[in-house]
């Protein structure tokens, strides 16, 4: 009971940080310089301290891929280090797809991984000609995204624990996200755009690490 308490008084401190830095990136105050990276680092609290102890290296590859985000979150505070946000994010998602395979195996789920491909092929599709230098960087990332997202997906459809069948949605909404960032920086900027990157990043990084944990 201690621990479920705690754990909620964790998870209100993630909410109430992730709305200030929504709301301080909306009026573009300095302050979003601070919540956005603590608010990675709140999730990143979950799998830390309330880890399944019966998956010690699916909690250990999470980790080291949550850590990866946020270096990724810092990098990408400074546009002049997309490249370096891009390569962070990259070597997350290559250690939450050794996770999910090392937790059940390779998931043959040859319809979702073919929906995936198509639709990363769209997407890159549609902001090839703005990408320049970051077509290769963007295609390779693209492709372990795909990798970890059908992945995420197997598991998640292939398991009866009730964190795990989550990370189809947590992932879904990681690829969401991206695509939502690829589109506003090469595509056509829309408004809103911080908040709804974010709101989705943060959701599919709290459902990934919260399978690593006994939190019901």
């Amino acid at each position: 009971m201690k621990m479920l308490k705690n754990s909620l008084h964790l998870r209100l401190l993630i909410l109430i940080s992730a709305i200030l830095a929504i709301v301080l990136d909306g009026i573009g105050s300095v302050g979003f310089f601070v919540f956005k990276p603590l608010t990675t680092i709140l999730i990143l609290l979950l799998p830390t301290l309330y880890q399944d102890s019966e998956a010690k290296i699916y909690v250990k590859s999470i980790v080291f891929g949550l850590v990866f985000c946020l270096f990724g979150d810092a990098f990408l505070l400074f546009n002049s280090y997309f490249l370096f946000g891009l390569g962070s994010f990259l070597i997350g998602h290559l250690f939450f797809l050794y996770a999910f395979v090392k937790r059940q195996g390779w998931q043959k789920r040859y319809g979702i991984g073919l929906f995936l491909v198509i639709l990363a092929i769209g997407i890159c599709w549609l902001i090839q000609d703005k990408l320049n230098t970051l077509l290769i960087p963007v295609l390779l990332y693209m492709l372990v995204i795909v990798l970890m997202s059908w992945q995420g997906w197997g598991l998640a459809l292939n398991s009866k624990t009730k964190n795990l069948r989550s990370l189809g949605l947590g992932v879904s909404l990681f690829m969401f996200s991206d695509t939502l960032i690829a589109f506003d920086k090469f595509y056509i900027p829309f408004s809103y755009s911080g908040l709804l990157i974010l709101a989705t990043y943060w959701i599919a990084i709290y459902i990934i690490a919260l399978s690593g944990t006994r939190i019901k």
